[in-house]
């Protein structure tokens, strides 16, 4: 079970990292490539590419366009670094045995 649920939060804070990754590196406004199912279809808006669009927008620094794009962008950002920092936190607490005080 232990392992189990270990391998659970691993998997969770390589997938949140890695969509980050890629809402970073990924164009905005369509200067880059995309993953949505809808713009691939030819449809021109989508609340998903909206907000895919301004969270890349406010890791880049660029916060009207982050709420021109998605008004929720900005807080959708704060909400997944802290669920990272707060799955990653168990990591930093252990500490190897090399690094001992006695």
């Amino acid at each position: 079970m232990l392992k189990r649920l270990i391998q659970f939060t691993t998997s969770e804070i390589v997938l949140w990292s890695a969509g980050l990754f890629v809402l970073y590196f990924l164009g905005s406004s369509g200067t880059g490539g995309t993953v949505c199912l809808f713009a691939g279809l030819g449809l021109e808006r989508c609340w998903g590419c909206g907000l895919g669009h301004a969270v890349h927008d406010a890791m880049h620094l660029q916060f009207t366009h982050s709420v021109a794009h998605h008004p929720f962008g900005i807080p959708v950002l704060i909400i997944l670094l802290y669920r990272i920092f707060q799955l990653a936190t168990p990591y930093f607490k252990t500490r190897p045995p090399w690094t001992s005080n006695s």
